[in-house]
């Protein structure tokens, strides 16, 4: 669970910050340019968004076969029907 929280804090949000700029080619003519894009660069952003979401379900998978293991457990803590 840490870790997932460790991923969504300090990994994501690299992949999602925008930064953005615009050019006046001639201030006051009418024409410029803008642009935006993540703060890292577009390659880097995807590339950091599949390995965070590869983290995310590395500490995931744990998780989920406990809650299988659960699940599949036949409940031990009822005594048996006729048993002593």
């Amino acid at each position: 669970m840490i870790g997932i929280v460790a991923v969504v804090v300090f990994l994501l949000p690299w992949s999602v910050m925008q930064v953005g700029h615009c050019t006046d080619y001639a201030p006051g003519q009418g024409e410029s340019y803008c642009e935006s894009g993540p703060i890292i660069g577009s390659l880097a952003a995807s590339v950091l968004a599949v390995i965070s979401g590869l983290l995310i379900l590395y500490f995931l998978v744990p998780i989920v076969r406990i809650l299988i293991k659960r699940i599949r457990r036949p409940d031990t803590g009822r005594p048996r029907a006729g048993g002593s």
